[in-house]
């Protein structure tokens, strides 16, 4: 079997941090401004809800982009430990307040295989791991920053990758057909 090798989520960035969202309110959409990416626009499974989408207008928007080889993830409340993989597909994002960014080094992992990390039991247990009795806790920037992440050598990373990714694609093909 394959050997993991022990990082923290900010070794595997480009700046070794984490970057809170734009602070700025929900406007009705409007496909003449920002995608405005909230918690709640986001699926269990990392995936969007398209329905309900709302726009950002706020001069510093362009600040919030997400862009390629992004992750967010959610700091508070009962979706704490969401995450979305950035796909350029999905458009032009901003995210907001309550979700924290880090830009993955493609140099030093596969930036997809967080996508998938992020939906390992490993990860809901260590997201769980900051419950307080019948609250849910909050995971800001640094402690998501020092998270403990555990992943084989970069080119089974790729293998991994590609296997789950043509599944992803399956899926989405399968969804649409349905959706026929």
């Amino acid at each position: 079997m394959e050997e993991l090798k022990k990082y923290t989520l900010a070794e595997l960035t480009t700046d070794g941090k984490g970057a809170y969202g734009i602070g700025a309110p929900a406007v009705d959409f409007d496909s003449q401004k920002y995608t405005y990416l909230r918690i709640t626009d986001i699926k269990d499974d990392g995936g969007i809800y398209y329905v309900g989408l709302k726009s950002v207008e706020d001069k510093d928007a362009y600040k919030y982009l997400l862009k390629e080889n992004d992750i967010v993830f959610a700091r508070t409340g009962n979706s704490t430990g969401r995450t979305y993989f950035y796909e350029i597909s999905d458009g032009e994002l901003v995210y907001a307040g309550f979700l924290i960014k880090f830009n993955l080094d493609p140099t030093k992992v596969n930036p997809r295989i967080l996508k998938y990390y992020t939906h390992s039991k490993k990860y809901y247990d260590w997201v769980k791991s900051f419950d307080t009795g019948g609250t849910r806790g909050n995971i800001n920037a640094q402690t998501y920053a020092n998270m403990p992440i555990e992943l084989p050598h970069r080119e089974y990373q790729d293998k991994i990758v590609n296997i789950l990714s043509s599944l992803d694609n399956k899926i989405a093909l399968n969804r649409r057909i349905n959706d026929n």
